[in-house]
């Protein structure tokens, strides 16, 4: 094993529980369970063997492995805030490997009025993320709530709104064709019926096969909220109507590449219910389709209960085999659409109890160890998917760094180091 991996994990565990109140406190048990499937479905084996110039094995060389990235997608969104706040850009390089952009991909945002198209703020951030190696989501092409619709859009008589509604999709997906990994293609068609009621049903189906022949290689989505809850008879019936609906247009022949779940925690105590949370996570994997938690973000008025909630929907999707990603929607009070206890940070920047919570999983989920080879010149241990930089030193030759990428496989995965 790494000789300091298990070190940081307990560490990073002891981190975790610091400031848990006496009246509540995350399981134990359920905090074993999902380190272990955590390390079955996110780590991997992997042997450092360092030869010679001859390839001869090195025994008693210096190792030291640093994990810069990690392979799973820990994103959130961003808003124009990005384009002139620089401790904005920063606090997001810092802590978030994958974007979404929050209102500048939704149609009331591109087209204010018929006809006039604006993308000028999306493609700034675009470029910002492309410069930063940062992956973006697309979100949304349609939003189906009423409410959520441009006056002008409500006006249309059938007819006409066919032609807007076909116009803003070939428009969109056009303009971000290769850039956008993903797109959620009608948000929260269970809570909104615009287009259903002014198009009729196909219209759905429609969405989701025009979008893929515009851009074939964006995985497509599905989305909606009140999935995760503990809120059990209500939220079954939920979870059960959004597989439903997602299997109907599957089998209707939309081509369906991913489900959205929605984190909009609210009020209820998920702390005491984790495991609700996982059998939503279970049932919606039935689907047989990639998982992401979508839109993360709590705002309890007492900074421990966020924290809380935030480390359960973590560990909990996490540690599940179907969820491929999780994207965080409020990170900062200064831009919150949840008030100011929602994110990580306060507006002075500084971290509340949730982002101290956030930083601690993050380091526990991330491999940096060091060490010695044996006599076989070989270095073993498990890490975390990801891109590494491993630095050996020897008696006879200098420092030798080397990236690789530690990928999901069957196996160990040998990397092989030839010192000077």
């Amino acid at each position: 094993m790494f000789r300091n991996q298990s070190l940081s994990i307990v560490i990073g565990l002891m981190c975790l529980s610091l400031g848990t109140s006496d009246a509540w406190a995350l399981d134990a048990a359920w905090r074993a369970e999902t380190d272990a499937r955590i390390k079955e479905i996110r780590q991997r084996d992997v042997q450092i063997r360092v030869v010679d110039a001859q390839g001869r094995s090195v025994p008693g060389a210096q190792v030291e492995l640093k994990q810069t990235r990690q392979a799973f997608p820990f994103g959130s969104a961003m808003g124009a805030t990005l384009l002139r706040n620089e401790k904005y850009r920063e606090f997001f390089k810092a802590h978030f490997n994958w974007a979404v952009f929050e209102n500048e991909t939704k149609w009331y945002s591109n087209e204010r009025q018929p006809g006039q198209d604006d993308y000028r703020r999306a493609d700034a951030m675009v470029q910002w993320c492309r410069d930063n190696g940062i992956p973006v989501r697309g979100h949304c092409v349609f939003w189906a709530p009423e409410k959520w619709q441009m006056p002008w859009v409500r006006d249309l008589d059938e007819a006409e709104l066919r032609q807007a509604v076909q116009r803003r999709l070939d428009s969109v997906v056009r303009h971000f064709r290769g850039t956008f990994l993903h797109w959620d293609i009608n948000n929260e068609m269970l809570h909104g019926t615009f287009f259903k009621d002014g198009l009729g049903e196909d219209i759905h189906l429609w969405m989701f096969k025009r979008t893929h022949e515009l851009d074939p290689d964006a995985k497509l989505f599905v989305n909606e909220f009140n999935i995760l809850s503990v809120d059990q008879d209500f939220n079954d019936v939920q979870v059960d109507e959004y597989v439903a609906h997602t299997q109907n247009l599957i089998d209707q022949g939309a081509p369906i590449h991913g489900v959205g779940i929605q984190g909009h925690v609210w009020y209820e105590d998920i702390r005491a219910h984790p495991e609700v949370l996982k059998a939503r996570l279970d049932k919606v994997a039935a689907l047989g389709l990639p998982i992401w938690i979508s839109e993360f973000d709590v705002a309890d008025d007492d900074e421990q209960s966020n924290a809380d909630k935030l480390e359960i929907v973590y560990r909990t999707a996490y540690s599940h085999p179907s969820v491929e990603g999780i994207m965080m929607w409020v990170f900062w009070a200064g831009a919150s659409w949840r008030g100011p206890n929602a994110g990580l940070a306060k507006r002075d920047w500084t971290l509340n109890d949730a982002g101290r919570r956030y930083e601690a999983l993050m380091a526990a989920w991330t491999t940096n160890t060091a060490g010695d080879t044996d006599t076989a010149g070989e270095f073993a241990g498990r890490g975390f998917f990801g891109d590494y930089v491993v630095t050996v030193t020897s008696a006879t030759s200098p420092a030798i760094a080397q990236t690789f990428t530690l990928a999901p496989g069957s196996g160990t995965q040998v990397i092989t180091v030839r010192t000077r």
